[in-house]
């Protein structure tokens, strides 16, 4: 069993400061027609008229794997497959000469990630569908290529990922999803109300899912104006009867890789995710690519794996990390709830030593920073103190580390950790008031959350810059020292 971390303070290993990654070139433009993104009224200032250019998605960096479920539909024009170009410097390997392989300076920018998942291609991501099937694919590609390792031993047909099904009590989830229309009003309200569309069933499921799952239905037909179907035995709703109130949507994935420690604590585990899956398109056929929220956290991580890898080569890491990339996150935090429901030998919450979620870390300028660095009391945990050695190791520090969105502390996969007594860090964007506060970005949930706008806001500086802290938050908590 792993020693528990309390709340209280303890002196954190002090790491050298590392030199930010090297920035891979912009990618040409080879998109016919921009989106107009003249702004008007009090959104953005007015400035030229000509269209920002939209990064192409990038050239996947290997074949992906077959996955193990079918595909229901072909996945239109996704990039062909070719080979990254080599890295300057080192010699190519030959079979006389096997080596592994060099971190190459795309895969460690979040920008070459987020073009990706943030494209017309991937349609969105929507849990479930061919697009979070292919991002789940690229991902794993990437994992695999620095030699991370597919955790999921209850998943032998491919351990990188853990599979369930999704419901809702209101319908088709995607019938639910209007953007920008009267049925998605509920979802502007981001940290005042939980999500209450999906969920997962199954039999078996712990005693205290089932008992939020009776609260959500009776929530969700309160909200609708939808009499109750009252319990067969009077107390809870069986998984038999919440089924036959439910509709099915479809099979979503959990991406997962895991990094080993070397050190006397590597059977202890630290859990670093962020949500794969947006919120698809809408009924009039416009895209929600989410290049925000939240294809930006899961390309700060993607990014970061090359450099924690290394790290972990040189026996850097005292504590295992593992990763985990969420779906259905925007269903009402179905992903990670099944995770922690469905523990996987050895990293379960007896190993967890913390739990660092990262989420829409793209827009706004450069220098700032929210975090929920508190738990449920609003106590300030462990990763308080690391943050700020983190942030005063970088090169050029954030200037403003804001606590400014603890109202959102439940809205966030991290919170279904929080419930089991974990430590928990939120990293996010920041809200539109530099120095904390005000409002979320006017594009959230809208098809204008693109790529181009993390350009106009921090031409990329913003990602790449989180990825550089959030490594060293990574290193620091995966070494530092507590009380057995």
């Amino acid at each position: 069993m792993a020693s528990k971390i309390s709340d209280t303070p303890r002196p954190l290993p002090t790491a050298s400061s590392r030199a930010p990654a090297a920035k891979a070139p912009p990618p040409p433009e080879n998109k016919a027609k921009a989106p107009d993104l003249s702004w008007n009224k009090d959104r953005f200032e007015t400035g030229s008229t000509q269209p920002l250019p939209r990064l192409p998605a990038p050239q996947l960096p290997a074949p992906l794997p077959q996955l193990p479920a079918p595909v229901p539909q072909p996945l239109p024009q996704l990039p062909a497959p070719v080979p990254p170009p080599p890295c300057q410097g080192p010699v190519e390997p030959t079979p006389e000469t096997p080596t592994e392989p060099t971190p190459n300076v795309a895969d460690s920018d979040p920008m070459t990630h987020i073009a990706y998942l943030a494209s017309d291609e991937l349609q969105g991501r929507d849990s479930p569908s061919p697009g979070l099937d292919a991002a789940s694919a690229y991902v794993q590609a990437h994992v695999e290529k620095y030699g991370l390792v597919g955790p999921n031993v209850n998943s032998p047909e491919n351990p990188f990922q853990q599979r369930f099904d999704v419901f809702s009590f209101l319908g088709n989830t995607d019938e639910n999803h209007v953007h920008g229309g009267e049925e998605h009003k509920a979802h502007k309200e981001f940290g005042h109300k939980l999500f209450e569309e999906g969920f997962y069933l199954e039999e078996g499921m712990p005693q205290e899912t089932l008992a939020m799952l009776n609260k959500k239905y009776e929530s969700a037909m309160k909200a609708e104006g939808q009499p109750l179907t009252p319990a067969r035995n009077g107390g809870l709703r069986g998984v038999e009867e919440l089924r036959a109130l439910a509709t099915e949507s479809g099979q979503a994935v959990n991406t997962m890789a895991l990094l080993p420690g070397s050190g006397p604590h590597k059977d202890e585990v630290i859990v670093v995710m962020a949500h794969l899956d947006h919120v698809g398109t809408d009924r009039r056929g416009n895209v929600h690519n989410g290049a925000d929220d939240n294809a930006s956290g899961s390309a700060v991580l993607m990014a970061a794996v090359p450099e924690l890898a290394e790290a972990a080569k040189r026996g850097e890491l005292d504590r295992s990390v593992l990763f985990i990339w969420t779906g259905a996150e925007e269903k009402g935090l179905v992903g990670s709830q099944y995770f922690v429901d469905h523990p996987i030998p050895g990293l379960g919450t007896e190993q967890i030593t913390g739990v660092i979620n990262v989420d829409m870390v793209g827009r706004w300028d450069d220098q700032r920073l929210s975090v929920v660095d508190t738990d449920r009391r609003g106590q300030a945990n462990y990763f308080r103190d690391v943050v700020e050695q983190a942030n005063a190791q970088l090169p050029d520090p954030f200037d403003r580390i804001n606590r400014d969105i603890n109202m959102y502390r439940d809205r966030q996969d991290g919170a279904v950790f929080g419930r089991k007594g974990e430590d928990v860090l939120f990293l996010f964007e920041g809200l539109s008031n530099p120095k904390g506060g005000g409002d979320l970005i006017p594009e959230y949930h809208e098809p204008e959350d693109d790529i181009d706008l993390i350009l106009r806001d921090n031409g990329g500086e913003k990602p790449r810059r989180v990825k550089d802290l959030m490594v060293n938050v990574i290193e620091l908590a995966a070494n530092r020292t507590t009380e057995e």
